[in-house]
């Protein structure tokens, strides 16, 4: 017998989620955003937060801006006990979904070069590498794969 599929859910992130975001921020990126800075985040107009949870529990969250049609993607992370489950190809896919319903027409994000983890999970979601900015991450200088996702497929 296999093992039992954990539920999944997707909501809109909230002022409580702050803390298991901040918490999971602080083990998946370099320049992690801190409490301050998330609460920013949710009262901008312009930004939108999806949050991941299985079983009750916060396991990942992603969000971006949208100006003029665009959704220009903030940030996308899952725990780190939760990683390498296909959960981030599952959260994108849910982020990609809200910035549809809320009108974009296209979706961009970089990610690094060197993170073929991620990069896999936005090309499932359709996804493709329009280019690089190089030299884009402060901390390593690495380039940074500029990727585009359009709803009617076409630029």
């Amino acid at each position: 017998m296999g093992e039992e599929t954990k539920a999944i859910t997707f909501r809109t992130m909230v002022a409580e989620d702050i803390p298991d975001v901040v918490a999971i921020e602080a083990t998946a990126f370099y320049d992690a955003w801190n409490a301050g800075m998330l609460l920013n985040e949710l009262e901008n107009e312009l930004t939108t937060y999806v949050v991941m949870e299985q079983e009750g529990r916060l396991v990942g969250y992603a969000g971006f801006w949208l100006v003029a049609g665009e959704a220009q993607v903030t940030r996308v992370a899952v725990a780190e006990a939760e990683r390498g489950q296909g959960l981030g190809t599952r959260l994108t896919a849910a982020m990609v979904n809200k910035a549809w319903e809320l009108g974009a027409e296209a979706v961009t994000l970089e990610v690094r070069e060197s993170n073929l983890a991620a990069q896999k999970a936005y090309l499932t979601c359709g996804f493709a590498s329009e280019g690089i900015r190089p030299n884009y991450y402060e901390d390593n200088h690495e380039n940074a794969v500029i990727m585009w996702l359009y709803k009617n497929g076409v630029a």
